[in-house]
């Protein structure tokens, strides 16, 4: 260790420091856009959903139409029926209780007919809001659709750059000592991609803590790598400070 070059090594790895800056930034968001593409297809789903209840609901009025229908023709058919037996009875009092008995039936039949033009209009209403429904649908989905193609091209660009620089990074390796190298990764694994950072201030560029002036003095003189005592980042001053 004695033969390594402490400030080269730190140089070095300030630049190294930069490449596992960029690439853990482009992992993040490579790894969250998996979560955006979830967000996007739920809210497709909660989308397709509404449809489904906006088409059971129409579907369920067109049932209680069409049975309102089969009733008031049931309704029709029992008035015409009695209303043929009329002449075939002996007595004023039959005719009399058969008469009212058609009388209550075509009220009954009059309320069905109302209820029915009334279902009717809300089927036509239902429909008409189904068919906004499929169409707002389509639209979603072909807004889906480009914004999953375009995570893809996102992922698929993060990728590439996050390629590029780890060859940098690979190419860098060999000129840092390998148990510093080790060190190094060590703490950038533990800090998710922070493993250097500068002094500013008078303060650890990291967690912020004061740092003694003796070891301020010490980074300056850059015979062994100090690390903050509160981060444990490796620190360095830059050469501009």
């Amino acid at each position: 260790m004695s033969t390594v070059s402490i400030a080269d090594q730190i140089k070095v790895l300030v630049e190294l420091q930069h490449l596992d800056g960029e690439i853990y930034q482009l992992r993040g968001r490579a790894e969250a856009k998996p979560a955006e593409a979830a967000a996007l297809k739920a809210e497709h789903q909660k989308a397709a959903q509404a449809l489904q209840a906006v088409e059971a609901q129409h579907k369920a009025l067109d049932l209680k139409r069409n049975q309102m229908e089969m009733d008031l023709g049931e309704k029709e058919n029992q008035v015409r029926k009695l209303q043929g037996q009329l002449f075939q009875l002996k007595t004023n009092k039959e005719y009399t209780a058969m008469q009212k008995e058609i009388e209550g039936l075509k009220a009954d039949k009059s309320v069905l007919e109302e209820e029915v033009l009334k279902l009717m209009d809300e089927v036509e209403q239902m429909k008409g809001r189904l068919h906004s429904e499929r169409e707002a649908i389509k639209s979603h989905e072909a807004v889906l659709n480009a914004a999953l193609a375009r995570i893809e091209e996102e992922i698929r660009t993060i990728q590439g750059s996050i390629q590029q620089l780890r060859s940098q990074r690979e190419a860098m390796l060999p000129r840092v000592d390998r148990q510093i190298l080790s060190r190094y990764e060590r703490i950038l694994e533990h800090h998710e991609g922070l493993a250097m950072v500068p002094v500013r201030k008078g303060a650890c560029g990291g967690c912020n803590m004061v740092l003694p002036p003796q070891m301020i003095n010490e980074i300056q003189m850059a015979e062994r790598l100090i690390t903050c005592e509160s981060c444990a980042r490796i620190l360095y001053i830059e050469p501009d400070s």
